[in-house]
């Protein structure tokens, strides 16, 4: 299978793990927030932080060194898992340690329990975290989907039984928990067919990996400070109940593209890695995926800001509508990430971990004063529309100071490969939003969210094939091939 095929099978793969993931978690969303409360839906939000942050840590940012270096010695690969392990176990204890200071920070007494119990993830899931990297750097990413699925699944099923059971907001963590306990599992027993760590650990094996790791992992934490400290300044600002309805409607705005850039991403480092010196087909290659990226979240970012007002009160409940203008306002927010990620694969191919921290470097300060002022000014409202200025703002300078560098020069074919999907998410919003206008006097709620759906699909759909004739084709004929008939004499 040529290195193309092996792609478009893993495009496919991570496909269908998405979309069973993306079912999943909205079903499990429309339950728990009919059982949880908002301020449930807040202390988890807290918590995820807290153990976001520390996953950053949890390889050290050399799980996507083992991908860039192509000839990784069975030595140099079980200093490296039991180093997983090690840091794992590390990370528990600290976060153990400061859990006063977290709870202090947010002023919520509540997060002591569970901080703690939720603290074991980290030393479950680095005994599969290696294994994990080794599928996706050979392209298997049939087992990683069938993984991911079970996954999904185990969590939701047990974060549901353990709420229905009146665990409260505890069930999110032992969800999260049994999910991450399978995953393991899986992972362990694929992996172990490709190798078995030795117990072997030796610095020296680790020297080639660490100036990787050291830039990944600097890059990673600035970036998830930047793209977290919304959450920082709600939760110790304005509350719980307020992080609740802004967790809500992040997961809501922000699960579908968390969902499908992976589908892409997870295919993309690996195979972009394979044509690091190749500057032509590296171009090609990440031009294609901004453009599939941007044709995937552009029609549901935009339906879900022209829907807002009658997708939360019949999905969620009119105690959540609170929500509303923060999920309108974060789809720009989604839009602007969905147009930037492409970016992080490009960089860890070309080896350039140090451009991508030194670039999340320089965000920081506008970030935190952008942030502050906005909470200050606005409270929720106010941080989400200084969290789409931002963005934008980010959009812009992006392609100067790292696409640039790293592809030349291309902005004709940077923003062709974006035009597309915008222009006609942007009609099908507006669309959605006359429909909405005209008829929501006149027809119930549900018919209302129908006939909306509906609009939206038929005019995104209609208006790319009608107008992109040859890409439609293109990406048809790509991911479902049809197989001549031949003829037989």
């Amino acid at each position: 299978m040529t290195l193309k095929h092996k792609a478009i099978s893993g495009v496919k793969w991570n496909l269908l793990a998405t979309a069973i993931g993306v079912a999943v978690q909205f079903v499990t969303l429309i339950v728990l927030v009919r059982i949880l409360t908002p301020s449930d839906f807040g202390l988890m939000g807290m918590i995820m932080v807290v153990i976001g942050f520390g996953q950053l840590f949890s390889d050290m940012g050399m799980s996507s060194a083992i991908i860039y270096q192509q000839d990784a010695t069975e030595a140099e690969l079980s200093s490296l898992y039991w180093l997983n392990i090690f840091v794992g176990i590390a990370i528990f204890l600290v976060l153990c340690a400061v859990s006063p200071l977290v709870i202090a920070f947010y002023h919520e007494p509540r997060l002591k329990g569970l901080l703690f119990t939720v603290a074991f993830v980290f030393v479950i899931t680095p005994f599969g975290q290696q294994y994990e990297v080794l599928l996706q750097k050979d392209l298997e990413f049939n087992k990683l989907a069938s993984t991911q699925m079970l996954h999904t699944l185990a969590n939701a099923l047990s974060t549901i039984l353990f709420a229905l059971s009146g665990f409260g907001v505890m069930s999110l963590v032992l969800g999260l928990l049994c999910g991450s306990s399978l995953k393991v599992l899986l992972l362990l027993m694929w992996g172990s067919r490709i190798y078995k760590p030795r117990f072997h650990f030796r610095r020296t094996d680790l020297r080639r990996y660490v100036s990787f790791g050291f830039f990944q992992l600097g890059d990673k934490t600035i970036n998830y400070f930047n793209s977290h400290l919304d959450y920082l300044l709600i939760g110790s600002m304005l509350g719980a109940k307020a992080l609740g309805y802004y967790t809500l409607a992040w997961n809501l705005v922000l699960r579908p593209p968390t969902m499908i850039n992976p589908i892409i991403n997870r295919v993309t480092f690996p195979v972009f890695a394979k044509v690091q010196n190749q500057l032509d087909k590296l171009k090609k290659g990440y031009l294609k995926t901004l453009q599939l990226l941007t044709l995937a979240n552009f029609p549901i970012l935009v339906g879900l800001c022209a829907g807002a007002n009658t997708i939360i009160p019949i999905v969620f409940g009119d105690r959540w509508s609170d929500s509303i203008i923060i999920v309108q306002i974060l789809a720009v927010v989604a839009i602007s990430k969905s147009v930037s990620n492409p970016t992080g694969s490009l960089l860890l191919s070309k080896g350039r971990a140090d451009l991508g921290f030194k670039w999340n470097a320089s965000l920081v300060l506008g970030q935190m004063v952008g942030l502050y002022v906005g909470a200050r000014a606005g409270g929720l409202i106010g941080i989400s529309t200084a969290y789409a200025i931002l963005f934008f703002t980010y959009n812009i300078l992006e392609y100067r100071v790292i696409i640039r560098r790293m592809l030349g020069p291309c902005l004709r074919d940077y923003i062709s490969s974006i035009i597309p999907a915008l222009w006609i998410a942007f009609v099908m919003g507006v669309a959605m939003f006359l429909v909405f206008v005209c008829l929501r006097k006149v027809v119930p709620p549900r018919a209302l969210l129908t006939i909306q759906l509906v609009t939206g699909v038929s005019v995104y759909i209609g208006l790319f094939v009608s107008s992109y004739r040859p890409l439609f084709y293109e990406l048809k004929n790509t991911f479902f091939p049809v197989k001549s008939k031949r003829t037989v004499q």
